[in-house]
């Protein structure tokens, strides 16, 4: 699918002649639209990456409420891999959040657990049916504002046949660019993390996004989120690249609500 050609514009005219494209998703944590320049754009694949425990589904629930008040009218399309949707996080952080917000009438009086849209998928076929068939239908009749995807990695950990997984990577991408062009959307996806040796030291292990090179060259902006010796609470987040979102880190924390970040938390303590 190509886009027409619109003729030539100046950066202010792109930006009020196609607010849609542009726009971005806040993840409803300061700590992270700070890093982001305000959150996920609706354009290219952001993935959070990281350790078993750092909060990424915490993360990505928050993401799937937050947005339909960034994005009036709309749904999120939730795309579980890897474990059972966590229903009852999500109402727990959904009446949290509603409380947060008790003076706005729009969020007490809006019911975000009924439009977060949830699909499981197991393998790889499972995945392109959703992506190819099913989420293009979705989109012909419903505005959704984020997809996401928790996790990316899972599907493929049997994959052995290296070359026809980057091809496959690339077919998913490229499908995905297309609906975005389409329709709008913001995509969050999350990925595990594997240790690696330093080849040079044979001591210096670090942990390393999964899914290889193949897969790394197709995201636009990639987190990676860790625990810190801190605490056995705090987190950090590493902005590792992204075209708009220079590197720095920043801290949060998990609580009822899902993420928090810490510099707010302890402003709202003091």
């Amino acid at each position: 699918m190509e886009s027409e050609f619109e003729g030539f514009s100046s950066g202010s005219e792109i930006l009020t002649k196609h607010a849609d494209r542009w726009r971005k998703v806040s993840f409803g944590v300061p700590v992270f639209d700070r890093l982001t320049g305000g959150g996920i754009g609706a354009r290219g694949i952001f993935e959070l990456a990281g350790d078993p425990g750092s909060g990424k589904t915490q993360i990505a629930l928050k993401l799937a409420l937050t947005a339909q008040r960034t994005v009036p009218n709309s749904c999120v399309v939730y795309i579980c891999t890897e474990h059972r949707f966590p229903s009852r996080r999500l109402l727990q952080m959904e009446a949290e959040y509603k409380r947060q917000q008790s003076a706005d009438d729009a969020v007490r009086d809006h019911n975000f657990v009924d439009h977060i849209l949830v699909e499981h998928v197991w393998c790889v076929p499972t995945l392109m049916a959703c992506l190819f068939d099913r989420l293009p239908k979705l989109l012909e009749s419903t505005k959704i504002s984020v997809l996401i995807i928790d996790s990316i990695a899972s599907p493929f950990v049997e994959e052995r046949d290296y070359i026809s997984r980057a091809e496959t990577f690339r077919s998913i991408v490229h499908r995905l660019h297309q609906l975005q062009e389409r329709h709008n959307f913001a995509i969050c996806v999350t990925n595990q993390v594997r240790s690696v040796i330093d080849s040079s030291t044979l001591d210096d292990q670090r942990n390393v996004p999964a899914l290889g090179l193949a897969w790394s060259t197709l995201v636009h902006t990639r987190l990676q989120l860790s625990r810190t010796t801190l605490s056995s609470n705090d987190r950090r987040c590493t902005v590792v690249f992204g075209p708009s979102a220079p590197p720095k880190h920043g801290f949060y924390q998990i609580d009822e609500s899902g993420p928090v970040d810490t510099e707010a938390l302890r402003v709202s303590m003091s």
